[in-house]
């Protein structure tokens, strides 16, 4: 039987208590943004829950923060907390860019840090420093154009980390008492590498318990008109698109960036329309598809055969599916009677 133990702490990470005896629990996890939780358990634990507390298990490194807190009364008349909140990534949405900042033609990963250095690690204003707040050692080899002003941080890294396949999240480090905000990348376990073992989800191997595909094109776009600082017919525009499509294959998207300056000449006209380009990028989306499904982790085991992020084989027979899917979402729940199950979702 696989066990979920949740264990509170303060706003100092000193340990609390441990809970065994709960309604339900569920964790989510997830590759491209932040993940969350749920703890449902009996009114009595009220004393060690507070808005602010951490919430982790020993099983994983995640850690979440409790957000909020109900009371709520069942059927039976039985009172109860629900407890919510995020994992310690949320805590880059407190921050936004707040100055014009360039990145021009950097590593992907030296761009993420430069927001977070800026807003969080060495800002000019020494009230937005989170002292005990640093970064990992990951390091891309892609590179990355965009110029950005007033975004939300948190927003700002999910839509860069999600456009390059990158995860992302903050862990805490217990012996050194700091956050650390970490980069990285899901291992390929398809039939197309031969480092790593497979892993197959599918109908014949009966461990694809249930299953769900859906492919959508309502958010489709390949070619992107971007409109960067100017006014009518003066204003800077640039067509960007990936694989350049003709005709009914070809799906467009307006996209307003006045915001983006060239600070009155200070930036160079090519560097300017190469970050109006690289932000324009950022609007080419693919068609949505997605395979979720419940399965059987009796042959594969979730957190060491694979992890989120990484891409597996999914195949269900019976619909002529046979997909290589990136595990962007883990939901895991528990209840009192102990069953346990593990809801994936691959896209």
């Amino acid at each position: 039987m696989r066990e979920m133990i949740p264990i509170i702490m303060d706003k100092s990470f000193n340990k609390l208590c441990m809970i065994d005896d709960y309604i339900s629990f569920i964790w989510t996890s997830r590759y491209y943004s932040v993940g969350d939780f749920e703890l449902c358990i009996n009114s009595d634990m009220m004393s060690y829950i507070q808005q602010g507390f951490y919430i982790m298990r020993e099983d994983d490194e995640n850690i979440g923060i409790i957000e909020d807190i109900k009371i709520s009364e069942n059927e039976d008349g039985q009172e109860m907390l629900v407890v919510t909140g995020r994992f310690l990534a949320c805590i880059l949405g407190r921050r936004i860019i707040a100055v014009q900042t360039q990145l021009n033609n950097v590593k992907i990963s030296d761009g993420i840090y430069t927001l977070i250095t800026d807003a969080i690690i060495n800002p000019s204003i020494p009230a937005r420093k989170i002292s005990n707040f640093t970064l990992g050692d990951y390091e891309s080899t892609d590179r990355m154009t965009q110029q950005l002003t007033g975004d939300n941080l948190l927003e700002a890294i999910q839509s860069i980390c999600e456009n390059n396949k990158l995860g992302f999240k903050v862990v805490y480090d217990f012996e050194h008492s700091i956050f650390i905000f970490k980069l990285y990348e899901g291992i390929d376990r398809t039939y197309d590498q031969n480092e790593n073992p497979y892993v197959v989800f599918s109908n014949l191997y009966d461990n694809l318990v249930s299953s769900e595909y859906e492919e959508n094109y309502t958010q489709y776009v390949t070619d992107v008109l971007i409109a960067g600082e100017g006014e009518g017919l003066d204003r800077k525009t640039v067509w960007v698109s990936r694989d350049n499509p003709t005709g009914l294959d070809r799906y467009e998207h307006y996209q307003d960036a006045r915001n983006a300056s060239s600070n009155n000449g200070a930036i160079s006209e090519q560097e300017y329309m190469n970050q109006l380009r690289g932000q324009g990028m950022e609007s080419i989306t693919d068609f949505t598809s997605a395979f979720v499904g419940e399965v059987d982790f009796s042959s594969v085991e979730y957190r060491k055969d694979v992890n989120l992020g990484d891409i597996c084989v999914i195949s269900n027979t019976e619909w002529g599916i046979h997909i290589y899917g990136r595990l962007v979402e883990v939901i895991e729940s528990i209840d009192n009677t102990g069953a346990y199950k593990i809801l994936p979702t691959f896209s």
